[in-house]
């Protein structure tokens, strides 16, 4: 063999030995896309996904994680994860708070939302890195950010629920939070179990509990209905979309009955402040007689960190609301 084809075997040999290296992919860098249809460049691939922290779990009939990458606060941060192989150990194993990092994971674009999906086929694997991690921040936005669908009688798929534009894209699967908000509409949406919010400017977004995990699939948070005022909302967003059915929107999907206001906010003021201390305290040292004690606003918001549980996991995240620091 030449010395010139020896240096080539060696190349190509180097070459397929970095491909099947390659660095795993941030989050963010799975779902950045400019594509208007918010597909993700890698649909269709097999990849390593450098991972994030799981923010929410939904058990359904289907199980999935919602991981997020604290490193991307600001959109494309987050993802949502199916694992569809039974006994649905990744499911299982990982918890709230767990980094975990993904590999052989198949990226697959279903009804608008970009999921990474465990197929045997593929041999995919997982690795927790790291627990009681801090779940990334509420990112607090408008509700115009994620405009609720208007009625469109002309659009080319049919007359239907629409989006006038995909600038929510960016905050698909991320922990959102938006403020002063009314429930005027209830029995939207594909599963007729989205209701519509509405700001004091007059501004619409649309929501849904079905992932709420104090409600159970396909129903309401017993404090949704008409006329009912939050403070604040908080989940994830989702899109679905639909076209061959006239769909096409973006839903704020509870996980948590904290979700419904504003978390630490324990009088239920609109306020975290040195009023709601002793509530907090007690939630800490009386369970039982904290819930006695709560007000019809909510019976969740002392969980501060949202990991579904009231413990001295809360303290530091309570502190920082009061402190602002």
């Amino acid at each position: 063999m030449t010395v010139l084809l020896r240096l080539a075997v060696a190349g190509l040999a180097l070459w397929f030995v970095a491909m099947a290296t390659g660095q795993a992919l941030s989050i963010y860098e799975l779902q950045y896309t400019v594509d208007p249809s918010g597909a993700s460049p890698h649909d269709g691939q097999v990849v390593d996904c450098a991972g994030g922290v799981c923010v929410a779990k939904f058990a359904g009939s289907r199980p999935r994680l919602i991981l997020q990458d604290p490193a991307y606060p600001d959109g494309w941060g987050g993802i949502q994860v199916k694992d569809w192989i039974y006994p649905y150990d990744l499911f299982n194993q990982v918890q709230i708070g767990d980094w975990v990092e993904l590999s052989n994971m198949l990226v697959e674009e279903y009804r608008g939302t970009t999921f990474l999906h465990r197929q045997a086929a593929y041999n995919p694997g997982y690795l927790i890195v790291s627990q009681h991690n801090p779940l990334p921040a509420l990112l607090e936005v408008s509700v115009g950010a994620i405009a609720a669908p208007v009625f469109d009688p002309n659009n080319p798929n049919g007359p239907g629920w629409y989006v006038a534009d995909h600038r929510a894209e960016p905050y698909e699967s991320m922990r959102l939070l938006v403020r002063d908000l009314s429930v005027t509409e209830m029995d939207l949406g594909k599963a007729l179990d989205n209701y519509r919010l509405r700001d004091g400017g007059g501004q619409d977004c649309w929501a849904s509990d079905y992932m709420n995990q104090d409600v159970g699939e396909w129903g309401y948070h017993p404090l949704v209905e008409v006329g009912r005022h939050f403070c604040a909302v908080s989940g994830v967003l989702e899109q679905y979309t639909k076209l061959n059915e006239q769909w096409d929107y973006y839903q704020l999907v509870t996980t948590l009955s904290a979700d419904m206001g504003l978390r630490g906010d324990l009088n239920c003021d609109c306020n975290v402040d040195g009023f709601d201390i002793q509530a907090f305290v007690l939630a800490l040292t009386d369970a039982a007689a904290y819930y006695a004690a709560q007000p019809d606003c909510n019976r969740g918001l002392a969980d501060v960190n949202s990991d579904g549980v009231i413990d001295g996991f809360d303290i530091a995240p309570f502190v920082q609301l009061l402190t602002g620091r």
